[in-house]
């Protein structure tokens, strides 16, 4: 068949469909390694950025509470009073205190009870890809065997589409010599 094929002039046929599906296997099998641990470690950081905007935000509210506090502090004599009055538990005479029916935990005596503020809502843990590809890519020693079936599928790709020397060196000679007979 080779024979009719070099007399007519027309390249041999070959069938490279395996080459091209083995190679865009092993192509997107190394993608895949590669992509799904940095799309992972991306989500993570934008999740950890996110919440780092969260306490900051709640930092700047605490700190804006605090200045007001210390602002009407400095304005406000009744309050320096009661404040000096509950650090020194110090009750004027012709007062009382009023009891409550609530245990106050130790530390809310404190005037920093005053101006504390409720902590930022926790952020939902980040969602990671999921699937079977994406497990074996995320397990560093089973990422390393991927990577190389990977490579495998691209050699054999390119092996097994890759015509001899021999035969190549044997078309090329039937093509120059076919102007030479038709001459003759």
């Amino acid at each position: 068949m080779n024979d009719n094929a070099s007399r007519t002039g027309e390249p041999p046929q070959a069938h490279h469909g395996w080459t091209i599906m083995l190679i865009s296997a092993g192509i997107g099998l190394i993608a895949c390694c590669l992509l799904i641990p940095q799309s992972d470690e991306n989500a993570l950081m934008a999740y950890e950025c996110q919440k780092l905007k969260l306490d900051l935000e709640h930092l700047d509210k605490q700190v804006a509470v605090n200045q007001e506090f210390i602002s009407r502090l400095g304005r406000d004599p009744a309050l320096m009073e009661r404040l000096a009055q509950r650090q020194m538990k110090f009750i004027r005479s012709g007062t009382r205190v009023l009891e409550l029916d609530e245990r106050m935990l130790p530390g809310e005596e404190s005037p920093f009870s005053l101006v504390s503020i409720a902590p930022p809502p926790r952020l939902p843990p980040p969602e990671l890809r999921s699937g079977r590809m994406a497990e074996l890519c995320r397990d560093p020693k089973v990422r390393l065997y991927t990577i190389g079936t990977g490579m495998m599928l691209i050699a054999c790709g390119l092996v097994l589409g890759a015509t001899s020397r021999k035969e190549q060196v044997e078309a090329a000679q039937s093509q120059e010599q076919l102007p030479l007979r038709a001459a003759a």
